[in-house]
């Protein structure tokens, strides 16, 4: 797995990696990380990758990660 690019975002870390067979983007926002495959038969290159981060779903990341972090704070208390 190789670093492609590391893509710029206010909210979010975003770096996406490259396997033989996928696509890996991975989201970072404090101490919550996601990541997503996704397959290179469905998804060739880059910009089909990065075409599908668009700000709506980033947004409902947003508050995903929020509710993660909400949710793993109060465990670790």
């Amino acid at each position: 797995m190789r670093i492609v690019e590391q893509i710029n975002h206010s909210t979010f870390r975003i770096v996406l990696y490259t396997t033989q067979t996928h696509y890996i983007v991975e989201l970072e926002a404090g101490p919550m990380r996601q990541a997503y495959k996704y397959d290179k038969d469905k998804f060739p290159n880059v910009p089909s990758v990065k075409k599908t981060l668009t700000q709506e779903w980033l947004e409902e990341l947003r508050v995903i990660f929020n509710d993660m972090y909400t949710r793993w704070s109060a465990a670790s208390n």
